[in-house]
């Protein structure tokens, strides 16, 4: 009898809508308010006030047609939800929890509190108490006292902690006076009791509903401490509280009086669709007749079974652990955040800490060390910064030299479409002044002497071409070989012109060696007044080629995107500007966002694609371009291209 009490006294929160405390409780049944409201649902505006409505229409069936109550909360629900209302979302959510806990769906119950409480927590404490209250009723149906316990102390902490009225703590410490009297803490029963009284005494006018649930409970309490008397006046005082008075009849013996009042709270568990109060009826009449009438006994114990097997169905079970799984998941993962936040304060702490020591330790030291001392600190300090900064140059030669053999392996195909050019013509002017010999023999033998000249100025012609494109091979060679060895580091005077053009040429055919889909148009502006300046032209050589790989990427990505009209187009440009050089690779690609501007001369930072990313990389060609007393600038509009700028002195 005792767990449906707890039941109905959750339905004494009904009284908590008319003093503005929540949103979710039940309403008086209004049938020209819900006649007036239903037809024009669907014609009404979706918004807080339409949420307002699907709630209160959701509390006024709750006692005369729960399945209602389910669908206008779960209309309330989506609607709040999608205008993101939360208030809204904790009423619709308490409906459906509180109708699916006297439905005996106790899964269901708990899965909608869950969701319910973040939102409490953030929008609405004060609703915590409500959606405690729920919970003591699945609790309660699940005969586990010791739950039932934990939530209602819950919901005694937020109403204390929050500021509530008395009127406002009157259902917790009704429900938490029942617990204490199944628990047999009958001392703590009665303090909760007086307190009950007292709340009675006060608003008992204007609770009618509370004031009756009240009297309910206090009547248990005094049952379970056989104070049948006072027992029969608070069951009386509860507008005669059938299955209180049962089980106060059955056990003083009055056996006609329980069974009256047995079959009429038996009845109106019924008409409410209230398993819990069914189940205690039946249970409370199986035993009154199990001697005098056997048969009519086993019948309401089957009515009691059938009730428990409904409310202990496997489905509700699996839910149930459903629900218990996702909470112990969400509990976890709140624990790791909080766990992992309480980490970080006790790091920065102990952070706040060590600095604040580190510091004292060091103004100590300073105040008392003797100069000559520090002096000889000073100079370890510096030993030690010199040993590094020579590792550092060390290690970045290294790296230097790394990344220039795998740029090497990309440019063999483009230096090996150079080398065949001049090849092509040596091999060609050789076979025709072959035959210019052969003509000038014969033209000899013929003593033709004007003709020998003229054929002969011929071959000498040939000859000397053939001298220049195996020269120009040779060069190619040559520049090759500077590329894959170590540089010497030695400074040299270097035609900047040849050199940024010869890079261009040996950049666009190693790519098209690896793509023969790639295509793009290769444009010069080099100013002859530049000629030759000191540089290392193996280092500031790798600085070009990687800027013109970087371009030609770029634009062949972006003619990827089959934009109307676009055609890929790299520049090269050579200026002299008063005391500086100005080496300028621009594309027309897709720019650099700003968001990774300030990024892009970080080491190793790359917007390439894995196992794309080879070559100098810019962090390095920053330095290449520092090291020769120069500066590497970038200038970048999005969606229309980029230009990186060399600026070196004229006398380095």
């Amino acid at each position: 009898m005792k767990k449906c009490l707890v039941l109905r006294y959750v339905l004494l929160l009904c009284l908590i809508a008319q003093i503005g405390l929540l949103k979710a409780q039940p309403m008086q049944y209004n049938k020209k308010f819900i006649d007036s409201i239903v037809p024009i649902l669907p014609s009404m505006k979706e918004d807080t006030t339409k949420v307002n409505m699907l709630s209160s229409l959701a509390a006024m069936h709750l006692f005369v047609d729960p399945t209602k109550t389910l669908f206008y909360a779960k209309q309330g629900l989506e609607l709040a939800k999608k205008i993101k209302f939360p208030n809204g979302q904790i009423g619709c959510l308490g409906q459906a929890a509180f109708c699916n806990a006297m439905l005996g769906e106790w899964a269901k119950a708990t899965f909608e509190v869950n969701e319910a409480i973040p939102l409490c927590e953030k929008y609405n404490p004060q609703s915590l108490s409500y959606m405690c209250n729920i919970m003591v009723i699945v609790e309660f149906t699940k005969q586990d006292l010791n739950k039932a316990k934990y939530w209602v102390l819950k919901a005694k902490n937020v109403i204390e902690t929050k500021q509530f009225s008395d009127l406002e703590k009157w259902p917790t410490y009704m429900q938490l006076g029942l617990l204490y009297s199944e628990l047999n803490q009958l001392d703590s029963a009665a303090y909760c009791g007086d307190i009950v009284l007292g709340n009675i005494k006060k608003f008992g006018g204007i609770a009618p509903e509370l004031k009756r649930d009240s009297y309910s409970m206090l009547g248990s309490v005094a049952l379970k401490k056989n104070d049948f008397k006072t027992a029969l006046e608070y069951f009386r005082l509860a507008n005669n509280d059938a299955l209180g008075l049962a089980s106060l009849f059955q056990k003083t013996g009055n056996f006609d009086s329980a069974v009256y009042y047995g079959l009429k709270g038996l009845e109106q568990s019924r008409i409410r669709k209230s398993p819990n109060n069914v189940q205690d009826a039946a249970k409370l009449l199986a035993s009154l007749y199990k001697i005098k009438n056997p048969s009519l006994a086993n019948e309401y114990l089957n009515i009691y079974i059938a009730s428990k097997d409904s409310l202990y169905s496997s489905n509700k079970l699996k839910q149930l652990e459903e629900v218990q799984l996702n909470v112990q998941k969400n509990e976890y993962e709140m624990q790791i955040k909080e766990t992992a936040i309480k980490n970080k304060f006790i790091f920065i702490f102990l952070l706040i800490i060590v600095l604040s020591i580190s510091v004292l330790m060091y103004l100590v030291y300073r105040n008392n060390r003797q100069k000559n001392k520090a002096n000889q600190v000073l100079q370890n300090e510096k030993q030690k910064v010199e040993n590094t900064l020579a590792e550092l140059k060390s290690t970045q030669a290294q790296l230097i030299q790394s990344e220039k053999m795998a740029s090497l392996g990309q440019l063999t195909a483009g230096i090996a479409h150079e080398i065949q050019n001049p090849l092509n013509f040596v091999n060609n002017f050789s076979e025709v002044t072959t035959e210019l010999v052969k003509e000038m023999v014969e033209e000899v033998d013929k003593g033709n002497t004007e003709e020998v000249k003229a054929i002969a100025q011929d071959v000498v012609q040939n000859l000397e071409k053939i001298n220049h494109h195996g020269q120009r091979a040779a060069d190619i060679v040559k520049g090759m070989l500077q590329h894959s060895r170590s540089s010497s580091g030695v400074k040299e005077p270097t035609d900047i012109n040849s050199l940024a053009d010869e890079y261009l040429r040996l950049a666009y055919h190693g790519l098209r060696a690896k793509d023969k889909e790639f295509n793009a148009t290769m444009k010069t502006d080099f100013d002859n007044s530049v000629g030759k300046i000191n540089i290392i032209p193996q280092d500031l050589g790798r600085v070009i080629l990687n800027l013109i790989t970087n371009a030609f990427y770029v634009v062949n990505e972006k003619s990827k995107q089959n934009i109307s009209e676009y055609e890929s187009t790299v520049w090269v440009k050579t200026k002299k500007s008063g005391d500086k050089i100005l080496i300028s690779v621009k594309d027309n690609g897709n720019g650099i966002p700003p968001k990774i501007l300030d990024k892009i001369f970080q080491p190793f930072f790359t917007t390439k694609p894995t196992g794309q990313g080879t070559g100098l990389g810019l962090s390095l060609s920053y330095d290449i371009v520092k090291a020769h007393g120069g500066e590497l600038k970038v200038e970048t509009t999005e969606g229309e291209g980029t230009t990186f700028i060399i600026s070196l002195p004229v006398n380095n």
